[in-house]
């Protein structure tokens, strides 16, 4: 996947890896930086993000989302996150909401997501970033 002038989704968990100072996840987005790759998130990641930290990293997280656009949810958003739960759920497939919302932004805005959670986003219209 060419990687310029491209904008890639962030999911929650590569956020926290990479603030908790994993190595992979600093080259990731060392790599990303150096070939101009714009970053997105979910306003659902920003949630996440908030609802799990604790009260010492908050300056931190909000300095790291300045460098993020965030993408907030659309009637469009809640509802294409709904069909694709609701389908995946007629194959005996359980996905979370949180997980959808970020599924669904990703493939309406037609961004490749970046997740360590894969097993969390298999379904058919969703393009992954390649592991890394």
């Amino acid at each position: 996947m060419a990687l310029d002038s491209l904008i890639v989704l962030i999911d929650t968990s590569v956020i926290i890896n990479f603030m908790h100072g994993k190595a992979q996840h600093k080259e990731l987005f060392r790599e990303l930086a150096t070939r101009k790759v714009s970053l997105a998130t979910s306003c659902i990641s920003v949630a996440e993000l908030y609802g799990g930290m604790r009260v010492v990293e908050e300056a931190a997280t909000g300095e790291m989302l300045e460098a993020f656009d965030i993408l907030p949810v659309t009637f469009e958003i809640a509802r294409k996150a709904g069909l694709i739960r609701g389908s995946q759920r007629r194959l005996g497939r359980t996905f979370a909401v949180d997980d959808m919302m970020i599924a669904a932004t990703s493939i309406l805005h037609n961004y490749p997501l970046i997740t360590d959670n894969r097993k969390d986003f298999e379904i058919p219209e969703i393009v992954l970033f390649p592991e890394f």
